[in-house]
C-alpha cells in the first residue's frame, strides 16, 4: 500500500499560475520580465550555482551524452 500523498505538485502549480496572472494583469512583458529579474535577485536558490564554471567538453563526466 502507497503512503497518501501529502503534497500535491499539479494543485501547487496550478494554484501559482493563478496567483501570477493576478499579480501580472495588465503589465507589459517587459514589466512582468523586470519583476521576475528582481525577485531572482537575491533568491538562494537561483544563485546557488551561479559561480560555477560550465564544464568544458574535456572536463565532462565520463558516461555523459556525447
Amino acid at each position: 500500500m502507497t503512503p497518501k500523498k501529502t503534497f500535491d505538485a499539479v494543485a501547487f502549480m496550478r494554484k501559482r499560475r493563478e496567483e501570477l496572472s493576478r499579480d501580472y494583469a495588465g503589465l507589459s512583458a517587459e514589466q512582468i520580465e523586470e519583476r521576475v529579474q528582481q525577485s531572482l535577485e537575491n533568491d538562494p536558490l537561483w544563485k546557488k550555482d551561479a559561480h560555477k564554471e560550465p564544464l568544458s567538453p574535456a572536463k565532462k563526466r565520463p558516461g555523459g551524452c556525447q
